[in-house]
């Protein structure tokens, strides 16, 4: 028997909703302040809608814009999660730290489990799809 306290909802419970949503928030915060690599412009638009500002595409140019990024301290890496993206993610990262930056591939995962996407064009659906379910929990 479920507890009559506990709200099961579509990202969980109301207290597992609450964390998700704080985790969230410090996840885009931290895409906001940071350069982050996508594979292609639909991945691009919809991070810039979630207020990124510094997304670069890099299909078909790994190497360039790594190097270009020299200088940085952390990168986030937010290509897709499917075979090429991790594909993408790995030379990336490889690319990056040869050019001694820290490539964080973290965040991708982690926002893609929150907001229940695999391909980061969905991202502001997701986005939207979880805040309609955090307002009508009065999260």
């Amino acid at each position: 028997m479920s507890d009559p306290w506990v709200s099961e909802v579509k990202y969980g419970n109301k207290r597992q909703l609450r964390e998700k949503y704080k985790k969230l928030r410090r996840l885009l915060d931290k895409m906001e302040r940071s350069v982050v690599l996508v594979e292609g412009k639909r991945d691009k638009s919809a991070l810039e809608k979630l207020g990124c500002r510094r997304v670069i595409t890099i299909s078909g140019r790994i190497r360039d814009v790594c190097e270009s990024l020299d200088g940085e301290h952390v990168v986030i890496i937010a290509t897709d999660l499917d075979r090429r993206g991790n594909e993408m993610a790995r030379r990336a990262r490889e690319e990056l730290e040869g050019c001694s930056v820290r490539a964080d591939g973290e965040t991708r995962v982690l926002l893609a489990r929150i907001l229940k996407i695999r391909y980061f064009e969905d991202a502001k659906r997701g986005f939207d799809d979880f805040m309609e379910e955090v307002e009508k929990n009065q999260i």
